[in-house]
């Protein structure tokens, strides 16, 4: 099955963090992060062609005669489909509140985390050196990361406001702060564990006490996620000091009479073809043109709707507070029934070169030619 399949793949994607790819044939299927173990296209597996190539194949059993075979391109989309979050407060203290759509706990796969966390009050964690990188959105209040400054004794401090974004490698020795209440979306890749968040043992922690920690690890370990056989390794060393994390100002990417679309990373933000993130706000009830995106799509909706029409007529709906996963390739229709926000995490990440989106003009569409005009212009730029 696609679980069992992911459960397979764990340990040889993490050895293929900075660089992977997987094919249909031959052509590019994913590079960077996918999120296979979910999708249900159960008439595929993935065989290794090289070292750090994989492709789609169908299964033997399941082959056609060589004349009769079908472009396996048309094969992966048409078998795969979307796969709705169950979203999971994997924290829940007085200092903070962390809800997960997708990673090791709410989905049961360790290539991506993607959450949402609230910050109740001031505070701080413990000083922590990550086999994770994280990409986060300071929605409200302000954040406050402390790194080892280039003399190695005194602290640097990066302040974070609400609206903007920081990035910070694996491998960075940190500590977060709240001086207030906050809150903030953060994705981690490979996926959250607390056998892979590097924090100091021993020492106190305001935000997360002891006791929930100890709960935290339990949780994971229950998700069949925390064993040693799905650590990914160490993917950087611990950075020298004087690193500190990159802050990253947002781009609306997209300005149409139906939707704005922000980019806090991703081609045009941060230069990273690997990730892209951002939030959309959609100005009230419209609809995207068919597409059939070259990237996986994790999307959480924080406000309103969002319908996606795929398979001949064939539905799913979130709401707010709900979460999908869409596997690239799947031909797929956008549907807004009300003014809507969201943010939408694709790997890799967004460009018009790939978003597979159909020539469609519509009164009903969110994006006009001149914001698709634009949005061209500005990844060429980049």
């Amino acid at each position: 099955s696609g679980k069992a399949l992911g459960l397979r793949m764990l340990g040889v994607i993490w050895r293929r963090v900075a660089s992977r790819s997987v094919r249909v044939g031959g052509a590019l299927l994913a590079t960077g992060f996918g999120f296979h173990a979910t999708t249900k296209c159960d008439a595929l597996e993935l065989v290794q062609n090289s070292l750090d190539q994989w492709e789609w194949r169908l299964k033997e059993n399941d082959s056609p005669q060589r004349s009769e075979m079908p472009d396996q391109n048309e094969v992966a989309a048409s078998l795969c489909e979307p796969v709705l979050a169950t979203p999971v407060k994997v924290l829940d203290t007085p200092g903070i509140t962390i809800t997960e759509y997708f990673g090791n706990k709410a989905s049961k796969d360790g290539t991506v985390s993607f959450a949402q966390a609230t910050v109740h009050r001031a505070d701080e964690a413990a000083w922590q050196t990550p086999r994770f990188a994280e990409y986060v959105i300071v929605e409200s209040g302000t954040l406050e990361l402390l790194t080892v400054h280039e003399d190695g004794a005194q602290v640097t401090r990066t302040q974070v406001a609400a609206g903007s974004g920081v990035y910070l490698p694996a491998g960075l020795r940190v500590k977060w702060t709240w001086p207030e209440p906050c809150s903030y979306t953060v994705v981690c890749l490979p996926a959250f564990s607390p056998l892979t968040s590097g924090s100091d043992p021993g020492v106190s922690d305001t935000v997360v006490d002891r006791s929930s920690n100890d709960a935290l690890v339990q949780l994971h370990m229950s998700a069949g996620a925390s064993g040693l056989s799905h650590l990914p390794p160490l993917v950087a060393n611990q950075h020298a000091p004087g690193i500190t994390p990159l802050l990253v100002e947002p781009v609306n990417v997209v300005e149409a009479p139906g939707i704005t679309i922000t980019e806090h990373f991703g081609n045009v933000a941060s230069s990273d073809p690997a990730v892209s993130l951002g939030r959309a706000v959609v100005k009230g009830p419209s609809q995207e043109a068919w597409q059939a995106p070259g990237f996986d799509e994790f999307v959480i909706c924080t406000e309103g709707s969002i319908d996606f029409l795929y398979a001949n007529g064939r539905r799913e709906k979130i709401g707010a507070g709900q979460g999908i996963f869409l596997p690239m390739k799947l031909r797929v229709k956008w549907i807004w029934p009300e003014a809507t926000n969201y943010t939408v995490l694709c790997l890799p990440a967004f460009s018009p070169a790939i978003c597979g989106r159909e020539a469609e003009e519509d009164a009903t569409n969110a994006k006009d030619s001149a914001s698709m005009r634009k949005l061209e212009a500005l990844h060429q730029k980049a």
